[in-house]
């Protein structure tokens, strides 16, 4: 009989899946929810440091603190959803080669634990770049309202 790829996960597989699943899951919505928090943050103490707004920022150079703050996120956001996608693609090759062992007769004809064990994960690694992308998509409407605002407008 012609040898397969192991077809278990092994501990260093494990903890990689986890930590790309991880980055889709928690890193991305949080490179989002600091921006957000960061750029208001300074918006709010350069444009309204009291009761009255200001006519300009107080900061010369606001959209250029905002749009690094914002370049760092899609960085982050980026790189995240890259290793969400690397551990669905990851996990969409292992079950692959789980299949064609099963059709060349060297492996169980029922799904075994392991290929479960491959489903949960995927599943798992789906949900991580469906989440990893939508809020790549938030942080880039984010940063169209730095782009089309005006820096102390009242929408700010």
């Amino acid at each position: 009989m012609e040898s397969h790829p192991q077809q278990r996960l092994t501990s260093a597989e494990n903890r990689r899946l986890a930590l790309c699943a991880c980055a889709g899951l928690f890193l991305c919505p949080g490179a989002w929810l600091l921006q957000v928090i960061i750029s208001e943050t300074i918006s709010a103490q350069s444009c309204y440091p009291g009761r009255a707004p200001r006519a300009a920022p107080l900061l010369t150079h606001l959209h250029a603190w905002l749009y690094g703050i914002s370049a760092v996120a899609v960085l982050i956001s980026m790189t995240c959803v890259a290793l969400a996608t690397y551990g669905f693609v990851f996990l969409r090759n292992k079950r692959k080669q789980i299949k064609a062992a099963r059709e060349d007769g060297t492996a169980p004809e029922q799904p075994s634990r392991d290929e479960e064990q491959v489903a949960r994960k995927r599943f798992i690694a789906v949900c991580s770049v469906l989440i990893g992308c939508a809020f790549l998509v938030g942080l880039v409407f984010s940063i169209f309202a730095e782009v089309f605002l005006i820096s102390c407008n009242q929408w700010r």
